[in-house]
């Protein structure tokens, strides 16, 4: 598909979770969660961390929006950490993907697995969000296989 992974962020107001694409694009796992801290700049740079090992092509943003399509309130948040990731990050393009209803559906996934409980602290379920909305992605971006 694309040269590095796609990375997607769920951008919260107290959590950013962080979910990367398999080398073809097929798979979205989350990777872990950014507990935002006093400045975006800390936030940018625990994200650096994370990310250390990944060569990236693409970041996919959790866009918020609500059911009748206009913006939440959340919307300026994630346009000033957008604005940091850019120029943290120059040359990765950065695209949107609508992300409602992704944390609903990464609760009831994470409800459902063995370790129990969904743990908001623990960032869980940011990253479990950020790889619905990296699914999303992928599947709106799909390339069909030849004879398909």
């Amino acid at each position: 598909m694309t040269a590095g992974r796609i990375v997607s962020l769920d951008i919260g107001v107290k959590m950013i979770g962080v979910a990367v694409a398999d080398p073809l694009g097929i798979i979205a796992t989350p990777l872990g969660a950014v507990r935002r801290g006093q400045a975006i700049a800390d936030d940018i740079a625990a994200l650096k961390d994370i990310l250390k090992s990944y060569e990236i092509a693409r970041f996919v943003v959790g866009w918020p929006l609500k059911s009748d399509g206009t913006e939440s309130e959340n919307l300026p948040v994630v346009k000033g950490f957008e604005k940091k990731l850019k120029a943290a990050f120059p040359g990765v393009p950065v695209e949107h993907e609508n992300e409602l209803l992704s944390t609903r559906v990464a609760r009831e996934r994470i409800s459902h697995s063995p370790k129990g409980r969904t743990d908001k602290k623990s960032g869980r379920l940011d990253a479990a969000a950020a790889a619905v909305i990296l699914e999303s992605y992928l599947a709106r971006h799909a390339v069909s296989a030849p004879g398909a």
